[in-house]
């Protein structure tokens, strides 16, 4: 039973059911083949079809195109000259039109320019009128203070008479005329560089008076007979001028007036601006003339305001930094290191740049004074602006003014209470010499074969002890420890 299917009758099942499915399957394939030969067949020849359909479909529109073409061509010309005809003719009505207008204007502005000049000679003969009346009550009381205070003037006049005699003499009048000089140049300097403030008016109040002291000791026996020439003439011309003005009309003298005092202030408007250039140019003339030596490269703070430019010490000048150990009060009464905040800012402001310091002489220790640049920017005037050093006290201070913004910005020192070195100074200089030997209270110091002077204000100055057996003393001043041979320390 088991092995009946293993027997053999002349048919093979297997083989026949495989030859099936290898028939069926190429009859398919044959089929799909001869469904896409077909396919493509018809795709060619209707491809072939809509070529020659589009070729007929092109031609027709072509000639239809053409023919359009050739319709709107017309039609535009005929509209360009129909276009045109018109624009000609809307010319030719606008022109008119034009025309008709401007002569029109030109009839109202003929009627209306005598209206116009009538009202306006009117309105000025009321001006004229009006400054007649105020110039007469001007001279009437000036005539009349004059009668009133003639007798006082004359008794002034003959009491400053010995004090005019005095000014006349050439020694004292040269003198005066520099001083008045100085006032008048140093103020506009001064103004030119850092604005006007009230010590550069005092200063040009002490020159102006000097100024008329001499003028009226120069005129006190009557002008010159070339000013009194120049006078006489300057009187006949503006009479004239005045005549002529005054053939005018009825205002000409008062107009003759106000055009003299107009030109009088014109010349005055003049000469302060051709004043104020040449102020403004005077510090660069002053700092930096070619015979004043300069000192310039890369430089290294040493204080607030000291730089070590190529190998030499320079000292900025107009300026006036705290001492390295000098501190300030906040507003809320907070210390803080003032003297080392101003270092700091100078070797912020100097760091690899190249500066250039014009010498203009030296201190009383022999460190030169210079005015330093990087640049045109000054260092001087950066470091008082941003409230890092005091500016010079004095008259003729450079920045003072700057000092003063930096005062009420609050800015830096200004923030709280600050002290000025030379107070500073002043007030250590005497705590120190109320403990020092016989009041002196700088220290000679010898330090490496070096001798040195240390000051009272100085960071070394509570660690150096004076020993005698190395030959160390005190001094009095500065000026006995550089006669004696010693060299002011390095923090001093």
């Amino acid at each position: 039973m088991f092995g009946w299917r293993k027997r053999n009758h002349g048919f093979e099942w297997r083989e026949y059911v495989r030859t099936t499915i290898l028939l069926r399957r190429r009859n398919r394939r044959e089929r799909v083949e001869r469904a896409a030969h077909a396919a493509v067949d018809g795709l060619k020849v209707a491809g072939q079809r809509g070529a020659a359909a589009g070729a007929a479909g092109a031609e027709v529109v072509g000639r239809g195109a053409k023919v359009a073409g050739h319709r709107g061509a017309a039609m535009g010309v005929a509209g360009a000259q129909a276009l045109g005809r018109g624009a000609k003719v809307a010319a030719h009505r606008g022109v008119a039109l034009s025309a008709v207008g401007l002569r029109a204007a030109g009839a109202g502005l003929r009627a209306g320019l005598p209206k116009v000049w009538a009202a306006l000679e009117v309105f000025g003969r009321g001006i004229a009128k009006a400054l007649a009346v105020v110039w007469a009550g001007l001279c009437g009381v000036t005539l009349r203070l004059a009668e009133l205070l003639a007798p006082v003037a004359a008794t002034g006049w003959r009491g400053l008479q010995p004090m005019l005699c005095k000014l006349r003499r050439p020694g004292i009048a040269i003198v005066l005329a520099l001083i008045a000089g100085v006032a008048f140049v140093g103020s506009f300097r001064r103004i030119a560089a850092n604005g006007f403030d009230g010590s550069i008016f005092i200063a040009l109040l002490i020159g102006t008076l000097i100024a008329c002291a001499l003028l009226a000791a120069w005129l006190a026996d009557g002008p010159p007979a070339w000013l009194a020439a120049l006078l006489r003439g300057t009187g006949r011309g503006a009479a004239g001028l005045a005549g002529a003005v005054g053939s005018i009309g009825p205002s000409g003298a008062t107009l003759a007036r106000g055009a003299a005092v107009l030109a009088l202030l014109a010349v005055v408007a003049g000469a302060g601006w051709l004043v104020w250039r040449a102020a403004a140019a005077l510090p660069s003339l002053a700092s930096f003339t070619q015979g004043a030596p300069a000192i310039e490269g890369r430089a290294i703070a040493l204080s607030g305001d000291t730089l070590r430019i190529a190998k030499k010490t320079v000292r900025i000048s107009g300026i006036e930094a705290p001492e390295r150990e000098q501190t300030c009060r906040t507003a809320s009464a907070r210390r803080w290191r003032c003297g080392a905040s101003a270092k700091s800012a100078l070797a912020r402001l100097v760091r690899r740049r190249n500066v250039t310091c014009v010498v203009s002489g030296s201190d009383d220790r022999g460190i030169a004074l210079g005015n330093c640049r990087i640049g045109k920017t000054d260092i001087a005037a950066e470091l008082v602006r941003n409230g890092h050093v005091f500016a010079t006290p004095g008259f003729f201070a450079p920045y003072g003014s700057l000092e003063e913004e930096a005062r009420k910005a609050k800015s830096g020192l200004w923030e709280g209470e600050a002290t000025r070195p030379s107070d500073y100074r002043a007030q250590r200089w005497e705590e120190a010499k109320r403990e020092a030997p016989e009041g002196c209270p700088i220290k000679g110091n010898v330090s490496r074969g070096r001798r040195v002077y240390v000051l009272p204000w100085s960071s070394e100055y509570e660690r150096v002890r004076i020993s005698s057996r190395r030959g160390e003393r005190w001094f009095c001043s500065e000026a006995e420890a550089l006669a004696a041979g010693w060299q002011p320390s390095d923090q001093s």
